[in-house]
């Protein structure tokens, strides 16, 4: 069984890097949307569990 990758995910990660980067790159207020990221990366894995779950 193959597991299917993600693509939502990976966008929502690599978004969130870029905000770490410019956290401490530019100024600390970033962090908020790399906050934001976090979220919505979580809450795409758990749907997706959610879902896989009961198959």
């Amino acid at each position: 069984m193959k597991k299917q990758i993600n693509k939502k995910v990976i966008i929502y990660t690599l978004i969130g890097l870029i905000f770490m980067a410019l956290t401490f790159l530019v100024d600390w207020i970033f962090i908020a949307g790399a906050a934001f990221m976090v979220y919505l990366n979580q809450r795409e894995l758990t749907k997706n569990n959610h879902n896989n779950s009961y198959k």
